[in-house]
């Protein structure tokens, strides 16, 4: 009988202090623009339990688009939201008090694919006379082209606009001669319709940093919620180290987010990012990296003026709780 109440009450106290450490996790709201293989870090952090290590239990929603998740925080049905961070100097340009705390896709990852196997990344000049795949104006992709004809002088040029996902079809039935895709619809041309990646935005110099994909909040948020935010963002720099020190289970993680994905291609497709260092080797959003992003967007029209008070790097990107994440992770080491 003795042994029965000790075993009870060890059994009372070991599921009270459970209830304890769950409730002691601060809940927090992330809203993806899309599932993604450029947002694995936060499938990481979410999968290796970086979250809850840090305090959080973090619940991921999907916005449907970048302008869908940005408003999802200022609506206040969502803490954080990940997508082009260039959505913080447009609601700042009206007033609004959007700031980026961290990256999430630290490099320009899309890549130009095509029948033809000749590289394209030290002879752009190859270009003259083609049809290349864009998303229609003034998409990522379409910008990203745009932009590259006006920085090469490149002549003859002719977009071909197709909707997000139809890039490899236009290719392969002949309507174009290249296309710009992100993955994993690089590698799917490549290892399934026989087409050749022959450029890289990431590998160009002038382009690589660029804040592509950034986690996003409020001031307010970071205000009300300081151990929270910094928590989370502690979580992501936990998150994309493990990543470039363990990419086969960070490809197993990949595999859990994107099951019908036949594994070779998210292996394929995981380890082109982390060779195009995509994923950040630290989640601060450097000055170069947020000048060529309001580069692109001022020229997308995107937003209305670069350099300005509104799109300023200072006033839009948060780098004190990145430099303290950092900071952290060092401090851990390998533990």
């Amino acid at each position: 009988m003795k042994q029965f109440r000790l075993a009870t009450i060890f059994a009372a106290v070991s599921l009270a202090s459970l209830v304890s450490a769950h409730a002691a996790e601060t809940p927090v709201r992330i809203n993806q623009a899309f599932q993604s293989l450029l947002y694995l870090p936060l499938y990481v952090a979410q999968e290796q339990g970086f979250f809850k290590q840090q305090g959080v239990s973090v619940k991921i929603s999907t916005g449907g688009g970048g302008a869908q998740s940005w408003s999802a925080v200022i609506g206040g049905s969502a803490d954080f939201s990940i997508q082009d961070p260039v959505f913080v100097p447009k609601t700042r340009e009206n007033g609004g008090q959007g700031v980026v705390v961290a990256g999430v896709q630290n490099a320009p990852t899309i890549f130009i694919f095509g029948k033809e196997a000749a590289s394209l990344q030290d002879n752009l000049s190859l270009l003259a006379g083609k049809r290349v795949v864009t998303s229609p104006q003034p998409d990522t992709t379409w910008a990203f082209m745009s932009y590259l004809i006006k920085q090469n002088n490149l002549k003859d040029v002719k977009l071909v606009h197709v909707a997000i996902g139809n890039e490899i079809p236009a290719v392969a039935a002949g309507r174009a001669d290249y296309a710009l895709a992100a993955e994993p619809q690089t590698t799917m041309a490549e290892m399934q319709n026989g087409l050749h990646v022959v450029y890289s935005f990431s590998a160009a110099q002038s382009w690589y940093p660029f804040a592509f994909s950034s986690l996003t909040t409020t001031q307010q948020y970071i205000d009300k919620n300081p151990q929270a935010a910094q928590a989370v963002v502690t979580a992501f720099e936990q998150a994309s180290r493990f990543i470039y020190k363990h990419p086969a289970e960070s490809v197993t993680i990949a595999r859990k987010y994107f099951p019908a994905l036949p594994e070779e291609v998210v292996k394929t497709a995981v380890q082109r990012e982390i060779d195009a260092k995509g994923y950040p080797e630290n989640v601060l959003v450097s000055q170069k990296a947020w000048d060529n992003n309001m580069n692109i967007s001022l020229y997308a029209k995107n937003i209305k003026a670069y350099p300005s008070e509104a799109t300023s790097y200072q006033n839009n990107v948060n780098t004190v709780l990145a430099t303290k994440a950092k900071e952290a992770v060092d401090a851990m080491g390998d533990k």
